[in-house]
């Protein structure tokens, strides 16, 4: 039986390259995902639709996997076009309704954040100016309905299970039909290269950060554990064996967070001492993920009682605590 699940790649302005956006065709016709807001991303959405046979009135629902702008940039403009009601999950409302605002807020906070890591300030200063242009390729929606795990919706003429898998973004959401095990995945799980687990702000001011690298394995866990034939990436082309590309993620996790310890064990390190030694040619647009990918680590090793972290001078300073444990 041939799938009714439209494949639609998009250009969009950062490393990651294109971005895939679904069309579900039959009734109601669905769009999960809207790509980033920039004339070729829309062009290109134009000319995948009429490919498709679908005109902007068929939209009924436009389905948001996550807030990053290169999967929502672009969805007030396909709204004002179709008319589409936007669903999403409630932990991904405010930066899709308000996202200037929520990256204002968030900008403080990570300035903190980069200072403990031991990020100088003038690499501090060009992180909020990349992020600056990131929020360049996004605009405001008025409204969203909001839907999570448990829930069920009739999307192209099937029944879709609505699954959080949060890690690589709180409010990350996945769509699962048990009938045929199809997954329209995201940024969940890529084919050609690991999710990172971005750093987030706290959900309420003065709280404790998201883990995010703990979040995204018991995602990552759960997805494993599910009867799931077939993925259908955020980036990339669909794939089969999901359970299998898991393992070898944490394999490259558990490999990565021994690397981390035995550098430790030559001396307490901030986390910019790690990334630097672990990304040396990190260009300074990506400086972010490479702090994200080190503290997501460094906190997998923390909970584990394997490093403990001491504060100096208003740095982070991470030494080794106990031998690491197998598996």
């Amino acid at each position: 039986m041939p799938s009714s699940i439209y494949p639609l790649s998009l250009p969009t302005p950062f490393p990651v390259g294109p971005v895939n956006v679904y069309l579900l065709r039959e009734d109601p016709v669905t769009l999960v995902d809207a790509g980033p807001d920039t004339p070729e991303a829309w062009e290109a959405l134009e000319r995948g639709l009429r490919a498709c046979g679908c005109r902007w009135q068929d939209i009924r629902y436009v389905v948001v996997t996550h807030p990053h702008v290169d999967h929502h940039g672009m969805l007030r403009r396909v709204v004002e076009r179709s008319g589409a009601e936007v669903l999403a999950h409630p932990e991904a409302e405010d930066r899709i309704v308000r996202p200037l605002e929520a990256a204002r807020q968030a900008e403080e906070y990570f300035d903190h954040l980069l200072a403990a890591a031991g990020v100088p300030a003038d690499l501090r200063q060009a992180v909020k100016e990349h992020q600056q242009v990131i929020q360049s390729f996004v605009r405001e929606v008025d409204a969203l309905r909001l839907f999570s795990e448990g829930d069920e919706a009739v999307l192209g003429g099937r029944r879709w299970r609505v699954i959080d898998t949060p890690g690589h973004s709180s409010g990350h959401i996945a769509l699962f039909d048990e009938d045929s095990g199809e997954l329209i995945a995201g940024d969940h799980l890529l084919p050609h290269i690991s999710s990172n687990a971005l750093l987030e702000p706290p959900r309420m001011p003065g709280g404790e950060r998201p883990r995010s690298l703990l979040i995204y394995i018991e995602s990552l866990r759960r997805v494993a554990g599910m009867p799931v034939s077939r993925v259908y990436p955020g980036h990339g082309n669909p794939f089969e064996g999901a359970a299998q590309l898991v393992q070898e993620r944490m394999k490259k996790y558990e490999e990565r967070s021994g690397q981390l310890y035995r550098w430790l064990q030559e001396r307490p390190m901030t986390v910019f001492e790690l990334v630097r030694r672990l990304f040396p040619n990190l260009p300074g647009n990506q400086l972010f993920l490479g702090v994200s990918e080190v503290i997501g680590h460094l906190d997998l090793l923390e909970s584990r009682g394997q490093v403990s972290v001491e504060e100096k001078s208003g740095m982070w300073y991470y030494r080794p605590h106990s031998p690491i444990a197998a598996g």
